[in-house]
């Protein structure tokens, strides 16, 4: 009876998380029909093969968010990922029983309790939003803020009886999927930011203030994504250099950890640097006491978690000091070659002495005895923060106003005379070169300048940008039409034309701090436009913003402190039990067995030092990897999968734990 309960109860889980996946994609603003064949096609691939998910999530997670194109801020198609591979998931669970076991029922309870902390503080985002009024469209002040940060752990809650079956029945074949997911997804990261870098700054120029950001679009305000990610991520880097059973596989790991280290390295950030440094530590005394743990026993033809990484082949001895040689040459080379990172360290004092000041004002928004118990809820501090702490006015918004023919776009910007930052208004464009003509309609309650152009930009900074203005005088709210037109030289940009990524770029220059614009037009020299959704009817679709050079009023940049403020004492409370709780279960619990403890180990280790000086909760994708990574920690039990009826056959190549 009661596996019958337990297979009705995923089912229906399975046509309600189905449902929600197809209403997603079938809302799309690029290509809705296909990203729904996407979703049913990937959900029956889960449900024929459960174990391709911990591969495929973590490998496309980095690349899964076209916000630039599509608008969406608050949803993306990763989230569509998660939805199929959770509906196909939990529909092959309904087909027969879970099997999942009473191990670990301490951390079943704390794991319950952070996700009531978590709803409730989902429930209290939406009550601080004064609406539970969702919208395609919606940003940073608005209630499906609440469910972006939100998503994160409960897309990980959807996949836990997924991963715990998992981890009983083919703990080894979950070993080398996940490990090889995130190694994947780390090799997409830094060849982005290989192409980023010889697009905008130069590949070997190091001195440019130029910091790259991948395909994290989460980071248009600034924030850790892209830092967290990374940081998550190398120690598996690590697990594929080291447990390669081949030469020909070491070479792969060993080119992964040079482009990894590229990409670390020219971040340019001082959280990754330390992170990173912190995790490979963790590493590494995690191995060496996994060599002199006695010997595991286990099946025959099976490997042993604690059995040597690697014989001492010659070439695998020649083949680390040769590696290692060329990582610290990069870091010589990225470091020595430039003086852009010897400014910033120049500067860490002073940074040092703002964020302090800066986690106060956070600190500041709780200011009663529920806010401190219960927080102020998931996806409040943008607004609380920046209207409570004076001085940190966000540098603009956007706002679509009247309805069906009448819509059009508001632009407001910051009444704070000093103007802190840039906020522009952004939509990708070919940036080929010629003449381009732009015309709008403009309204504005006093005089206003606006500066529009076309920019070779990747996400935050351009590499070349052809600009114009408008000075819009006082029109007693009269809407005016404005045209005019610019030439981009074509080749400006360098190397970046070849990548062809760019935004028309639209700003606020002042002295107003309001502007009304519709039928924004961007026509080439063959009068074809290049703007779609130009009179904004379809809201903000197509249409994306970008904020530089000041960043503060979206993340409090401290993990612990932010769950603190999104969830309170107790949320937080909750959060370093499961963090304890993890670290003990690698280190002294069963799962310090798994062949991922250590790596496991080193990944969190890595990203609570990061989150020491960064905001993470608040990046959705780079969240969801540390919450799946953390759960994976928590019920890890070292097992080799002992039960004939649930052991699968391993492939050949699984035994190391760090291939797929």
């Amino acid at each position: 009876m009661r596996g019958w309960l337990v297979n009705w109860w995923q089912a229906l889980l399975a046509a309600l998380v189905g449902v929600l996946g197809a209403f997603i994609a079938l809302h799309h603003p690029l290509a809705p029909v296909l990203l729904t064949f996407v979703f049913a096609a990937w959900s029956l691939a889960v449900f024929l093969r459960p174990a391709i998910w911990p591969f495929v999530l973590p490998a496309l997670l980095p690349v899964a968010g076209f916000a630039p194109w599509t608008g969406w801020v608050g949803v993306e198609e990763f989230d569509v990922l998660v939805l199929g591979a959770a509906t196909g998931a939990h529909a092959r669970l309904a087909m027969g029983a879970t099997g999942e076991g009473q191990a670990f029922r301490l951390t079943r309870i704390c794991l319950g309790l952070m996700a009531l902390s978590w709803l409730l503080a989902l429930l209290r985002g939406l009550l601080g939003a004064g609406s539970f009024r969702l919208e395609w469209f919606q940003a940073y002040e608005d209630p499906l803020n609440s469910l972006r940060v939100a998503k994160s752990f409960l897309f990980v809650l959807l996949l836990m009886s997924p991963l715990r079956q998992l981890l009983q029945s083919a703990p080894a074949l979950l070993a080398g999927r996940l490990a090889a997911g995130v190694a994947t997804g780390l090799g997409l990261v830094s060849l982005s930011i290989v192409c980023e870098r010889t697009g905008y700054p130069g590949l070997f120029d190091f001195s440019t203030p130029y910091r790259a950001t991948a395909l994290f679009w989460e980071m248009h305000v600034g924030g850790a994504g892209l830092d967290a990610f990374l940081v998550l991520a190398v120690p598996f880097a690590a697990c594929m250099v080291l447990r390669a059973p081949t030469a020909l596989r070491w070479l792969l790991g060993a080119l992964l950890a040079v482009v990894a280290g590229y990409a670390c390295l020219t971040t340019f950030s001082r959280g990754v640097y330390l992170g990173v440094a912190v995790a490979l530590t963790a590493l590494a005394w995690r191995l060496s006491i996994a060599r002199r743990l006695p010997q595991a026993s286990v099946p025959t033809g099976q490997a042993t978690p604690d059995a040597p990484l690697a014989a001492p082949e010659p070439w695998r001895l020649w083949g680390g000091r040769g590696l290692l040689l060329v990582l610290v040459l990069e870091g010589v080379v990225v470091l020595g070659f430039g003086d852009f990172m010897s400014r910033r360290l120049a500067a860490s004092e002073n940074d040092l002495g703002g964020r302090l000041q800066h986690w106060r004002e956070g600190l500041s928004l709780l200011r009663g005895p529920s806010d401190l118990l219960l927080g102020m809820g998931l996806g409040r501090f943008p607004t609380d923060y920046s209207q409570s702490v004076p001085g940190r006015e966000m540098p603009g918004r956007l706002r679509i106003v009247g309805k069906g023919d009448t819509r059009h776009l508001l632009i407001s910007g910051s009444r704070d005379d000093t103007r802190r930052g840039t906020f522009e208004l952004l939509q990708r464009a070919p940036t080929g070169g010629g003449v381009y003509a732009v015309a709008m309609d403009i309204r504005a309650p006093r005089a206003v300048g606006l500066s529009i152009g076309v920019c070779r930009r990747h996400l935050l900074r351009d590499a070349a940008c052809v600009r114009t203005g408008f000075l819009v005088p006082d029109a007693r709210g009269e809407w005016r039409h404005v045209a005019a037109s610019f030439t981009t030289p074509h080749g400006v940009g360098g190397a970046s034309q070849r990548f062809g990524l760019g935004f028309l770029v639209l700003r606020l220059e002042g002295p107003g701090d309001l502007v009304e614009i519709d039928n924004l037009s961007l026509r080439d020299a063959a009068g074809n436009e290049l703007l779609r959704n130009g009179n904004f009817s379809g809201g903000l679709a197509h249409w994306f913003f970008g904020v530089r050079h000041y960043y503060l009023p979206w993340h409090v940049d401290n993990l612990f402190l932010e769950a603190l403020i999104d969830q309170g004492a107790i949320g937080l409370l909750l959060l370093l039990v499961l963090m304890a709780t993890a670290f003990a279960n690698l280190l002294r619990g069963p799962g310090r067995e798994h062949v991922l403890a250590p790596y496991l180990l080193a990944a969190l280790a890595g990203v609570a030092t990061v989150g020491t000086f960064s905001s993470v909760l608040d990046m959705p994708r780079s969240a969801f990897l540390f919450f799946l990574l953390l759960c994976c920690a928590l019920f890890l039990d070292g097992r080799v999968g002992t039960d004939p009826s649930h052991v699968r056959p391993l492939p050949r190549e699984h035994p190391n734990g760090c291939s797929a």
